[in-house]
């Protein structure tokens, strides 16, 4: 199932942010739960997931796990990109609307033959979380 108005609704509120500017950190990854959302590609990709999945993180693994989702790695114009894959479609935060794999690849991106497996999400999302809530120790 693709919730069209979550979509529009990530979209209306997304503002994108690199790692780096926002939290000190080259790589963090987010569910980004609260507006306005500042995140990147994956926080992008993350969030709508967790949102079809009913915000449900167990739901969200099961999809990964079992290959309803993926987390694809892709270069867009030389620079890395994470885009998701749901029910065979494509959702990134540069197109912001489902897209084929072909669609994509006609505009330059260059699609890893492997993806992110849902345990290294895991560990990213832990990261993350590990990031962030040091990040408001320090700002206390």
């Amino acid at each position: 199932m693709k919730d069209s108005l979550f979509l529009e609704y990530l979209n209306e509120h997304f503002e994108y942010k690199y790692d780096k500017n926002e939290y000190g950190k080259r790589d963090a990854w987010y569910v980004m739960k609260h507006v306005p959302y500042h995140g990147d590609c994956e926080d992008y990709s993350l969030t709508y997931l967790w949102n079809v999945c009913g915000k449900s993180y167990l739901k969200m693994f099961f999809s990964l796990i079992f290959g309803k989702s993926k987390i694809c790695f892709c270069r867009v114009r030389g620079e890395g990109h994470a885009v998701l894959r749901h029910n065979g479609e494509y959702l990134d935060n540069i197109q912001k609307k489902w897209c084929s794999k072909k669609y994509l690849e006609d505009r330059g991106y260059e699609f890893h033959d492997q993806w992110f497996w849902w345990n290294v999400v895991a560990v990213k999302l832990l990261q993350g979380w590990y990031y962030a809530k040091r990040q408001r120790i320090e700002d206390s």
